[in-house]
C-alpha cells in the first residue's frame, strides 16, 4: 500500500552532488507534495529540477542564498502560499539583477518571511514585494547593520503598504542601524514619530518600538515590531546597555516576545534582587 508524500524535510552538511540532485529532483515530482523544508547549500538547491505542474505550497529554505535565487523561486514555484527564507542575501554579484522582467505577479503567495545578513535597501525590498500583492503576512529580519534610512521611515512604509500591499494585516520586522557620532541628529523620538500616524495606531494597530543601544564599540538604533518574532532573542547582551527606549503607542500591556526558540535577558542588579526576594517569599 502506498501513501502520498505530502511533506518532505531534508538537512545535510556533506553530500554527493551527483546523487543528491537527482534524488531531490525526483522527490519534487511527487504530485501530492505540498510542503518542502530544505537545509543545505544554495548550489544544490539551484540544481533541483522543478516540475512544470506547480503543486508545492509551502517552502522553507535554510541556506545562504543570493537574490537571484529568490527570484528563481518565485519564477518556478507559482503555487506557493508561504515562503520562508532564512538567509536571503544581496551580494555584489546581484547588483544588476532586476526582479521584474521574467517574473509575473504571484497570485497565491500570502506569507513571506525574509531574513537577510547583508545590507539591503528599501528599493530592494519594494522591487520584490511588488510581485506579491496578495501578501497578508510579511516578516523582515535584518541581521546586519542597515544604512538605508528609508527602511526606518514609517511614512514610506505606510504609503507602500496602502498602495501595493492592501491585504497586509500582519507586519513583523527588525532593523538595526549605527548612530553616527557628531553627524547623526536622529533620535529614538524622531525615528518612532513616523510610526505614530493613524495608519499604524488605528487602522493596523501595529505596535513599534525603538531602542538606543550603547554597545561595546558602537552605538545602535534597533527598530522593531511588537510582539518580537526572532528565532533567538537576546535583550540586551552583556556588552550593551539600553540608553533610551520608546514605543509608538502608550499601551504598556502589549505582548513583547512571541515565536522565539531561545530567550536571553540581561537583568540589572536591582531586578535580580527583586526576583530573588520574590523567590524567597515563595
Amino acid at each position: 500500500m502506498q501513501y502520498p508524500l505530502k511533506t518532505f524535510s531534508i538537512a545535510f552538511r556533506y553530500y554527493d552532488e551527483e546523487k543528491m540532485v537527482p534524488l531531490l529532483s525526483s522527490i519534487m515530482f511527487h504530485n501530492d507534495l505540498r510542503k518542502f523544508e530544505y537545509k543545505g547549500t544554495e548550489e544544490i538547491f539551484n540544481k533541483i529540477q522543478w516540475p512544470i505542474s506547480y503543486h508545492i505550497e509551502h517552502l522553507t529554505v535554510f541556506c545562504d542564498c543570493r537574490w537571484r535565487t529568490v527570484c528563481s523561486i518565485l519564477s518556478h514555484l507559482r503555487s506557493l502560499r508561504t515562503l520562508a527564507l532564512k538567509g536571503a542575501n544581496k551580494y555584489e554579484s546581484d547588483k544588476f539583477i532586476d526582479v521584474h522582467p521574467n517574473i509575473t505577479q504571484s497570485t497565491c503567495l500570502t506569507s513571506l518571511s525574509l531574513e537577510t545578513y547583508t545590507n539591503i535597501t528599501m528599493n530592494d525590498i519594494e522591487s520584490l514585494l511588488l510581485l506579491l500583492p496578495k501578501l497578508t503576512h510579511l516578516r523582515l529580519i535584518g541581521q546586519d547593520i542597515l544604512t538605508d534610512p528609508s527602511l526606518f521611515d514609517g511614512c514610506r512604509w505606510e504609503n507602500f503598504i496602502k498602495t501595493k500591499l492592501t491585504l497586509l494585516n500582519r507586519f513583523e520586522f527588525w532593523f538595526t542601524r549605527y548612530v553616527v557620532d557628531n553627524v547623526d541628529c536622529t533620535t529614538v523620538e524622531s525615528l518612532i514619530a513616523t510610526f505614530r500616524t493613524s495608519f499604524w495606531l488605528e487602522t493596523k494597530h501595529w505596535c513599534v518600538k525603538c531602542d538606543h543601544i550603547s554597545g561595546k564599540y558602537r552605538q545602535y538604533f534597533y527598530l522593531y515590531s511588537i510582539p518580537i518574532s526572532l528565532d533567538i532573542f537576546q535583550y540586551p547582551n552583556r556588552y550593551s546597555e539600553i540608553l533610551h527606549s520608546i514605543l509608538n503607542t502608550t499601551d504598556d500591556n502589549s505582548t513583547i516576545v512571541v515565536e522565539t526558540h531561545a530567550l536571553s535577558l540581561v537583568l540589572s542588579k536591582t531586578v535580580n534582587e527583586r526576583i530573588q526576594h520574590q523567590v524567597n517569599i515563595i
